[in-house]
């Protein structure tokens, strides 16, 4: 399955189970399945996700990182172009605010990966929308897929994270789109809508994501 004509799913009573962070208040949406520990092997949205989360290190020091960036790139325009056709005009001119979900790096951090918010303007790139890089995180971090069981816990993330008060002079819209590429256990997206609660308790949040991640059945 790949994305070029996929619409967003919902996360439901048959599937919230697999995102332990997720509760029955929490709406979110997704296009694809991605498949844990499956590699390349999984299909095209696993090679979608390798591809769009390339580190920029990467890019610069192996000797095919031209080729890397291209593949990079061409997965910001894939998901772009689907990220466009899920939304109506009134919601990208008039009622949705899209906020990437922080990466684990600052944005001064020299490996600071800009790839969500990329994909955000590019998609809707000609549109009066409004995307805003809300939320951030006051220090740059182990990405969760590289650190193995290690993982940061919700409270020490919820600690680092933060709104960026210079992105709040204008009102937000009704509805904040939370954007990010894979939902795993559903960690960030609740410490971001935590956050965004705490300074706007009614505010209706989405959370939009390009695959949720699939764990393998037990044989």
């Amino acid at each position: 399955m790949s994305i070029q004509n996929a619409w967003l799913a919902r996360i439901d009573d048959s599937n919230r189970c697999e995102h332990s962070f997720l509760t029955p208040p929490d709406r979110c949406l997704f296009l694809g399945d991605f498949h844990s520990c499956a590699g390349w092997a999984g299909g095209a949205i696993n090679q979608l996700i390798a591809n769009f989360k390339r580190p920029r290190r990467q890019i610069e020091r192996e000797p095919v990182g031209e080729r890397l960036r291209r593949h990079r790139e061409h997965a910001v325009g894939t998901i772009s172009a689907a990220l466009r056709r899920q939304f109506t005009l009134d919601e990208i001119e008039s009622r949705c605010t899209f906020v990437p979900i922080p990466t684990s790096k600052c944005r001064d951090d020299p490996n600071y990966c800009d790839r969500l918010e990329r994909t955000l303007r590019i998609a809707f790139d000609g549109y009066a929308s409004d995307i805003r890089l809300l939320l951030r995180q006051r220090m740059s971090t182990c990405s969760d897929h590289c650190s193995g069981h290690d993982r940061m816990s919700y409270e020490r993330l919820f600690e680092i994270t933060e709104l960026d008060p210079k992105y709040l002079v204008i009102p937000l819209r009704p509805i904040v789109v939370l954007f990010d590429d894979v939902l795993t256990s559903g960690k960030h997206y609740k410490v971001a809508k935590s956050r965004i609660r705490e300074v706007f308790p009614q505010q209706p949040i989405v959370g939009v994501f390009v695959a949720r991640r699939v764990q393998p059945r037990a044989r």
